[in-house]
């Protein structure tokens, strides 16, 4: 067997705990807190402190939210902007050729 395996199995074998270990196991068992009602746990989590990395969370989702609603909006903005562009010069060329056929057709 290898040095490893002398450790591992020293450090794993069994020890008797001793006659203390009984008195402490029921002096920790005597000073245990009885287990917390729904209510009790609820009231408890009310605790400032446990809510401040939600409120952080939440905070951080609705500012990316209203982030992406605001860029959103933005976006629609500047193409309402291109399309009413693009049709006044498209107005303007069509106001151009009327024109220009009026012209034609005048001289007939």
């Amino acid at each position: 067997m290898s040095r490893l395996d002398d450790a591992i199995r020293e450090a794993l074998r069994r020890e008797d705990p001793g006659p203390e270990f009984t008195a402490r196991v029921l002096a920790a068992a005597a000073g245990a807190q009885p287990k917390q009602t729904w209510w009790q746990a609820f009231v408890s989590s009310l605790h400032p402190g446990r809510w401040r990395w939600a409120t952080a969370g939440a905070l951080a989702c609705a500012l990316v939210i209203g982030g992406s609603i605001e860029y959103h909006n933005w976006q629609g903005r500047q193409a309402k902007a291109k399309l009413v562009l693009a049709l006044r010069i498209a107005g303007s060329k069509l106001n151009v050729a009327r024109d220009r056929v009026q012209q034609l057709n005048a001289g007939d």
